[in-house]
């Protein structure tokens, strides 16, 4: 495969990732994702399984799995039932036989074991942070992103970074220091393998810029958020995400909505100790007026 025609290939699959990832909830079928790669069907399965590591309906399955688990952890009152009919299972035990072939417990089961009740008192600080950090609520616009997505332990994503940062930079996209360079974390480290994580690598471009090759777009639509600032190391954001998506929830009165965190960087980790890195973390909420009683 030259680098031309595996470059085209790797930009057709990344569209037919984005096309599941935003049709979830909906049937999916091969036919339908080899039209959106633009593969013949009897090709299609075999050049995403060579690209992406695992079959097409593997990949749908286990995305679906997944956010059954996140929500199991996350979702106060999503009966077991509900999940499963929302990521496709006609019955209780066909999705209980799936959840516990891939998560080695009972959904009932990981459901106590993995959520934290609401505690009366603050909860502790998580490790790496000294105290719990002060959440605020934010409405952020509209962004339209340009990313390149790491798939692996969050821990690698600097060389997708620094290639997007040379793309962004090389089209003067970084000349204005008002231009938000952020990241989306798209999996729960909790939930997902470390080799199956993904992780996008954005930064806010213009409606003219348009997705090409490993460049794909996320139109973000606005939303309110509860942010924190975290100042330290990348490496202890695990214990900010800790904090603020799971002992931070259950006693907000707010929902959390169905989207990934946003990890907006405010300083050059090349030039800035890493002890003086400054994030902000953002958790998307519902709308307050859809609050459950």
């Amino acid at each position: 495969m030259t680098p031309g025609t595996e470059a085209s290939y790797r930009e057709r699959i990344l569209r037919v990732r984005l096309h599941i990832e935003a049709h979830l909830d909906e049937p999916i079928s091969l036919e339908e994702l080899a039209a959106v790669a633009c593969f013949s069907p009897y090709h299609f399965h075999r050049i995403f399984r060579a690209l992406v590591g695992e079959s097409v309906m593997e990949h749908v399955r286990r995305l679906r799995l997944e956010r059954a688990a996140q929500r199991l952890k996350s979702a106060a009152g999503a009966r077991v039932i509900d999940v499963a009919l929302d990521a496709g299972y006609e019955t209780h035990e066909a999705f209980t036989r799936a959840f516990h072939a891939m998560f080695g417990v009972a959904p009932s089961r990981f459901r106590r074991t993995r959520r934290r009740p609401a505690p009366r008192r603050p909860p502790p600080p998580g490790p790496g942070l000294a105290a719990p950090l002060p959440v605020r609520f934010e409405r952020l616009p509209a962004i339209r992103a340009a990313f390149m997505r790491h798939v692996g332990p969050y821990s690698g994503v600097g060389p997708t970074f620094d290639r997007l940062l040379v793309w962004a930079g090389g089209r003067g996209l970084l000349a204005d220091p008002e231009t938000l360079v952020f990241g989306l974390s798209l999996d729960d480290p909790d939930v997902t393998a470390p080799e199956r994580l993904r992780y996008d690598a954005c930064v806010a471009v213009p409606a003219s810029v348009a997705a090409k090759g490993e460049l794909g777009i996320h139109d973000i639509s606005v939303c309110e958020y509860a942010a924190v600032t975290f100042r330290g190391p990348y490496e202890e954001l695990d214990a900010v995400y800790r904090w603020l998506c799971g002992a931070w929830p259950p006693r907000s009165g707010r929902e959390v909505a169905a989207a990934p965190c946003l990890e907006l960087y405010r300083n050059e980790p090349k030039t800035t100790p890493p002890a003086e890195l400054v994030t902000d973390v953002f958790l998307p909420l519902e709308p307050a007026s859809l609050v459950r009683a």
